[in-house]
């Protein structure tokens, strides 16, 4: 007994707009000789001829135009149940709460968030920028669906995945020396993160290793904005410690320094996604998830 699928349907309807066996197939991937019994097998099973074919030409039969309209409303009904589905399952429409650090929120997100808007342009984001601290908070509240962070908070309700390397350097104006004795640092004027800044919590457990604290600097200042903290050190207020990350296009232009601190390495951290823990992801944060890992393999690539 021959049997129909949706399948025939899409190459019969393909061959009608394309005129051609040849181009059906090419577009739909298949080999002629594959796309021709398609076309037997749907013949058979309605027991009357689709189409006439010359060597030149496609044409429909009249049984062939009426199985036309049909085949379209079929595959037209297809695109929508798939599209429905996949706004059940929340990747076409919804919503996805994020809430980020400085760091990762300005230099890191962006054209992560950009790609993801490409791929589910339904899913509305919004995006809350605060220190590391509190976007933990917010995401134990449920204020927020996924955080990103560049600290751990001592807290069992959160889940931490690394999901980014950094390093915190010291940064100086241009005129600034190349390197300076970890002993003399005390002599110069510092500027600082807020106390829940990811960045001065990362710093002062490096510190803390080599048993100093931020008390032993000259503070000449306390910023809660890493914008704030590089045009501070631009105008000459003092040298500060920053990521990496965050200074690229300053040090492409000449407009910072990176200050080495004789007895001090980069401070290597990780920034972390987190989530709930115990709280089932959505679908959105799942897909959200799925580019992250993906643009991590790209990266390390």
């Amino acid at each position: 007994m021959w049997t129909m699928n949706l399948h025939h349907l899409e190459t019969f309807v393909k061959i009608i707009e394309l005129k051609s066996f040849t181009k059906a197939a090419e577009e739909l991937r298949l080999t002629q000789p594959t796309v021709s019994k398609q076309m037997v097998d749907l013949e058979r099973f309605f027991q009357v001829r689709l189409i006439d074919r010359t060597k030149r030409s496609v044409a429909l039969t009249k049984a062939g135009e009426m199985l036309f309209d049909y085949a379209k409303g079929f595959i037209s009904l297809k695109k929508e149940a798939v599209e429905a589905m996949a706004a059940f399952r929340g990747l076409k429409r919804g919503t996805l709460r994020l809430g980020a650090s400085s760091i990762p929120g300005v230099y890191i997100l962006p054209p992560m968030l950009k790609a993801f808007k490409e791929r589910y342009g339904g899913v509305e984001l919004t995006l809350v920028l605060s220190d590391s601290r509190e976007i933990t908070a917010k995401v134990e509240s449920g204020d927020v669906d996924v955080g990103f962070v560049g600290s751990r908070e001592e807290t069992n309700k959160i889940t931490y995945k690394s999901f980014l390397e950094d390093s915190i350097v010291f940064i100086g104006p241009v005129d600034s020396p190349d390197a300076i004795d970890l002993r003399d640092l005390s002599g110069y004027p510092v500027l600082v993160r807020e106390p829940g800044s990811g960045t001065r919590k990362c710093f002062e457990s490096a510190l803390r290793q080599r048993r100093l604290k931020t008390g032993d600097f000259r503070i000449v200042g306390e910023l809660g904005d890493t914008e704030a903290i590089k045009a501070a050190v631009r105008a000459g207020m003092g040298i500060s410690y920053i990521s990496n990350r965050a200074i690229k296009d300053e040090l492409d232009r000449g407009l910072l320094k990176v200050v080495g601190v004789k007895g001090f390495a980069p401070v290597r951290r990780s920034f972390y996604v987190i989530t709930k823990k115990g709280r089932s992801l959505s679908p959105q944060s799942e897909a959200l998830f799925k580019l992250i890992n993906e643009w991590r393999r790209h990266e390390q690539t």
